[in-house]
């Protein structure tokens, strides 16, 4: 597990795959490393995602719902924010880029999904939006992690995804580079795109007003570090892979 400074009121997180999305093997970790913690931690939950950019506001009466409907309005969420205390929340990736927002003035947080279809919808922002009219959330005192996720080097994408952030007014320039096209059995001269996802949400958080030096970014590239779960390198056809999950515990 990867765990972050974010704060001494927050417990910040990345499992692998030996603790991938089980709560009770998640909980056992975290307070192994937080022995205050122990029976403190009341439950846990994360959204069932489908890639888009909504963000979803957990409070004390939704986690009161029963179970079957707090299923169906998570459902088709991308980002949750949250000032609830000693609940864990997160988000599943496996080579999706996850970011974790705190912030230490109303103590509130955000767990947002970024894969390229939340990045090019800008969710990163639009979570950070939701904290500012929800928590009254100042950027510029926030801090930030962007979690394991896949590297430039290795998410080679067709020119439509290019595209498609260009379309979006993405400098599409400046985060993205040509390389061989990858996994071919012959050597080729054929380049394809690679997207940075990692700092294109990066800049989505500077844009804002979040500081550079109060953002970390994980340098741990799901597709090639097998202590994570990496959909590219393990999901084929019907087999599917399991999902890690980063996270936060306000304290």
């Amino acid at each position: 597990m990867e765990l972050y400074n974010l704060g001494k009121d927050i417990v910040a997180f990345t499992t692998d795959r030996t603790q991938g999305r089980d709560m009770d093997k998640i909980r056992e970790t975290i307070t192994g490393h937080h022995p205050a913690l122990l029976g403190r931690i009341k439950s846990g939950l994360y959204p069932h995602q489908t890639h888009t950019d909504h963000v979803f506001h957990i409070t004390e009466e939704f986690l009161a719902l029963p179970e079957e409907e707090r299923k169906v309005r998570l459902e088709g969420i991308d980002a949750i924010i949250s000032n609830v205390k000693d609940v864990i929340f997160g988000i599943s990736t496996a080579d999706c880029i996850p970011v974790l927002v705190y912030d230490p003035e109303h103590h509130a947080a955000a767990a947002i999904h970024a894969g390229w279809k939340g990045t090019v919808k800008r969710i990163v922002e639009k979570a950070l939006r939701k904290m500012q009219d929800t928590f009254e959330t100042n950027p510029a005192k926030c801090v930030a992690v962007i979690g394991p996720g896949i590297s430039l080097e290795s998410f080679e994408v067709g020119d439509e995804v290019g595209e498609a952030f260009i379309n979006e007014g993405f400098e599409i320039e400046r985060v993205s580079r040509r390389f061989p096209k990858m996994n071919v059995c012959q050597p080729t001269d054929e380049k394809r795109l690679h997207l940075d996802l990692k700092e294109i949400n990066r800049r989505q958080l500077l844009s804002l007003g979040v500081s550079a030096e109060n953002i970390e970014v994980s340098l741990i590239d799901t597709y090639t570090d097998e202590r994570f779960f990496s959909a590219r390198r393990e999901q084929k056809g019907d087999v599917k892979c399991g999902r890690i999950l980063s996270g936060f515990i306000i304290l």
